[in-house]
C-alpha cells in the first residue's frame, strides 16, 4: 500500500471515530455524560445537543445533583457553573448577595435596565429590596 493510501485510510478512520463519538453517543443509566476533550473540553458535546439544548440541560442538571460545572475551551476563561438547586439559588440571590458582586462590566452591558433592583449592586440593592 502506498503512503497516500495509508493516509486515506487514517483520515477515514479518524472521521469514523469522530462520527461515532459525537453522533452515536448514547445516554447511560447515570444520565448524559459530557466528555472533556483536550483543549476544546466540553463544547463539542454540547454542540451536538443544540436542537434539544433545553431538555439536555435539564437532563445534565438532574444527573449531576442540580449543579454542574461546564468547562469551556482551554485558556478562554469560559468555565461556567450551572445550578438549579434551590439552596444554591437562595444563597446567591438572598442570604449572601454581597459575596457575588455584578461589577462594572455588568453595569455597562445592562445599562438599559437603569438603577432597578436587577442591575444594582450591594448597598443600593439592599435599599431597593426594603
Amino acid at each position: 500500500m502506498s503512503m497516500i493510501g495509508l493516509l486515506e485510510v487514517f483520515i477515514a478512520f479518524l472521521f469514523f471515530f469522530v462520527f461515532q463519538c459525537f453522533f452515536f453517543h448514547t445516554k447511560s443509566d447515570a444520565g448524559p455524560i459530557l466528555k472533556e476533550w483536550p483543549f476544546l473540553r466540553m463544547p463539542p458535546g454540547m454542540l451536538v445537543q443544540l436542537p434539544r439544548i433545553y431538555d439536555w440541560t435539564v437532563e445534565v442538571l438532574e444527573a449531576t445533583g442540580l449543579t454542574f460545572s461546564f468547562k469551556g475551551p482551554w485558556c478562554t476563561g469560559t468555565d461556567l457553573l450551572f445550578t438549579a438547586d434551590p439552596r444554591n439559588i437562595n444563597h446567591i440571590l438572598s442570604s449572601n448577595f454581597g459575596n457575588y458582586p455584578k461589577g462594572p462590566e455588568f453595569k455597562k452591558i445592562f445599562d438599559v435596565l437603569g438603577d432597578g433592583i436587577l442591575a444594582v449592586d450591594l448597598e443600593l440593592w439592599v435599599e431597593l429590596r426594603k
